[in-house]
């Protein structure tokens, strides 16, 4: 699974001078293999590749029904148009 640190308090880089605390910047990705990341990161990460974490939840658009999706636009292009007054 591939992360993207979103947020801080994430830590375990070597000490250096670009990161003296060992923290992880934000926008850092990580590639964790199988793992999933600790239960201490929620809330700090994204997921961006690899699988999903074993508790994940699907995130569905209850409103979004796709056989009557477009039928709006395609009633109002139906509708004949208006006439411009004349000035």
């Amino acid at each position: 699974m591939k992360i993207r640190i979103t947020s801080r308090g994430i830590f375990g880089l070597p000490l250096s001078e670009d990161s003296p605390n060992g923290e992880y910047p934000i926008g850092h990705e990580i590639d964790l293999g199988d793992n999933d990341p600790p239960s201490g990161w929620e809330g700090r990460y994204e997921v961006v590749g690899g699988k999903a974490p074993k508790d994940a939840k699907m995130i569905v658009n209850p409103a979004d029904d796709s056989a009557e999706r477009g039928t709006e636009s395609k009633d109002e292009a139906d509708k004949p148009r208006r006439a411009r007054p004349q000035a």
